[in-house]
């Protein structure tokens, strides 16, 4: 599992529109204004990336960390934001992008549309993380979607939880996510519910972990790309494109009912 999944310092400022970043196919056939899900009413937060971000999503930026990401990979083009992991030539290494959408709610439910090249070296994650980063790991962590594969055709939906990052997971959701889906989690007081494709991939309730589900804080969502060199996720190699791309289509955000 990847670790050291939230961010440590983030921007917000929005990132200037620019042409169709490698990777990208263009828009998929599932709109945001979709039926919504049984139970829920409407969302709370729509987000289509029909232009620049605004003040709600925060870019990291701490090219230094561990692992490293620059807000220079975050780009906003065609209807889609772009997370890529690449050597990026002003910082002179290699990097990868993660965003914050910053409307921190106790319970609901979030679902993204999203697709990633191929590629060895970076991993994926479509998560919930507290409101302040020093609550973690004690108030918890909800990973919808972590992927390690470099061929993008499973990945693992967890939960952490407690001060001794206590963690519960389910692997492998399989498909070829080099293509379009939509991944998504209804947290509960008392149960964790994860979606692929709108069919249930795992439930979990409180009594599956030591310490409970979260319940303490406020969560809002995390979309990274994150760079790395291990038996997770693999090292960059001669078959890993210049750029790897993580891109999003579109991000539903409900209050739970």
């Amino acid at each position: 599992m990847l670790q050291k999944l939230g961010a440590a310092i983030y921007t917000t400022s929005a990132p200037t529109s620019k042409s169709p970043a490698a990777g990208a196919t263009g828009g998929d056939t599932e709109s945001a204004t979709a039926s919504n899900p049984a139970g829920w009413g409407n969302p709370v937060a729509v987000e289509n990336f029909d232009g620049a971000l605004s003040s709600t999503w925060g870019k990291y930026d701490a090219p230094n960390s561990d692992p490293p990401r620059s807000e220079d990979q975050v780009t906003v083009s065609g209807g889609m934001m772009h997370l890529t992991g690449s050597v990026n030539s002003k910082l002179g290494k290699d990097v990868g992008a993660g965003v914050s959408y910053n409307k921190n709610l106790k319970y609901g439910r979030w679902e993204v549309r999203w697709r990633v090249d191929a590629g060895a070296g970076y991993g994926p994650v479509i998560l919930l993380w507290p409101k302040n980063n020093e609550d973690w790991p004690t108030y918890g962590e909800i990973d919808f979607m972590e992927m390690g594969d470099p061929t993008r055709q499973q990945y693992g939906t967890y939960i952490h939880h407690g001060s001794d990052n206590n963690q519960i997971g389910h692997e492998w959701v399989k498909g070829d996510f080099t293509e379009w889906h939509t991944a998504a989690v209804d947290w509960l007081p008392d149960r964790v519910t994860y979606y692929m494709d709108g069919k249930k991939v795992w439930n979990v309730t409180p009594d599956m972990l030591k310490t409970g589900l979260p319940t303490e804080t406020v969560m809002h969502l995390g979309i990274q790309l994150d760079q790395g060199c291990d038996e997770y996720m693999g090292c960059r190699n001669a078959q890993t494109p210049d750029k790897v791309v993580m891109d999003i289509d579109w991000v539903k955000v409900y209050q739970a009912p």
